[in-house]
């Protein structure tokens, strides 16, 4: 039998005895001294008998982070995910305390209303990532810098420095022309490369099971779920709800053929037709919900 915890109260401990007993586990409660200690049988059923117990004393459940959660805090950030972060921060702290005022303005896709995008047209090339360094609050630049350090690193350490700055820029310019042209040229931040890193690490490994890192699913879920909220029009601020969409289908897209080019042969064709008519399923999805709303 293996211990796992113990009471002065008897009628306590039988009221735990029985609650456990429910779930099905093996328990026994032995009275040693003025204590009654309660023993399982089988060492799997430890986290649960221990749960149970916390939660019936008014306690909350013991926190026991992923294997996937505690490896990922594990792995140092790159040079690239360094940068990206602090030109953010830079960016937003200039905004913030109103110095170099027209620097949004520079980094705007475009100054103009129009879809002529006439600044680019002219040679101001750099327009068509930057709107990904701009953040248009604390909690809008908290929320994807959070995410840009924990995913980031994890390609960064995969791959290397080079191949995610180039998954940024690539992601960064496609995700941000694809929002201008549905919502003209007033937005900004980085949560379609954050949904881009996402797709791409949620397939690499759903293709490629033997890839070293992945994400816990509760993660996947949020984020999935949040988008989905998102586009809902569930919260009454301005979303750029293309460029998630048109990130995250970038990223699954090349999550699923990186994984099915380092899995040698191993990926599950099932997995790679059905998540890639999913991810390319997702811009039509957006476009048509955006839509709808415009005309309501």
């Amino acid at each position: 039998m293996i211990p796992f915890a113990s009471l002065a109260d008897k009628s306590m401990a039988d009221k735990i005895t029985t609650e456990i007993k429910k779930q099905g586990i093996f328990i026994e409660v032995h009275k040693l001294e003025e204590e009654y200690v309660l023993s399982v049988l089988k060492e799997e059923d430890v986290e649960k008998a221990m749960d149970i117990y916390r939660v019936m004393l008014g306690l909350p459940r013991q926190f026991k982070p992923s294997k996937e959660w505690t490896e990922i805090q594990a792995i140092p950030m790159g040079l690239t995910t360094k940068i990206v972060i602090a030109f953010c921060v830079v960016v937003y702290i200039l905004n913030s305390f109103n110095i170099l005022p027209e620097l949004y303005s520079v980094m705007k896709i475009s100054a103009n209303d129009n879809l002529e995008l006439a600044e680019i047209r002219n040679g101001q090339y750099w327009r068509l990532v930057t709107p990904i360094f701009l953040h248009f609050g604390f909690m809008h630049i908290l929320f994807n810098m959070l995410w840009m350090k924990d995913l980031g690193k994890i390609i960064e350490k995969e791959k290397s420095s080079n191949f995610l700055l180039v998954f940024i820029l690539i992601v960064g310019t496609i995700s941000n022309f694809s929002q201008f042209l549905i919502s003209g040229p007033n937005f900004g931040g980085m949560s379609g490369v954050v949904y881009g890193l996402l797709g791409y690490l949620w397939m690499y490994k759903r293709i490629n099971p033997v890839a070293k890192f992945s994400l816990p699913k509760s993660d996947v879920v949020l984020m999935v779920g949040w988008f989905f909220l998102c586009l809902m029009g569930v919260f009454v601020f301005s979303i750029a709800n293309m460029a998630h969409a048109v990130g995250l289908t970038l990223g699954m897209v090349l999550g699923i053929y990186f994984g099915v080019r380092d899995s040698k042969n191993q990926a599950s064709l099932r997995d790679v037709v059905l998540f890639s008519i999913l991810a390319l399923a997702l811009p039509a999805i957006t476009w048509s919900v955006e839509y709808i709303k415009d005309l309501s």
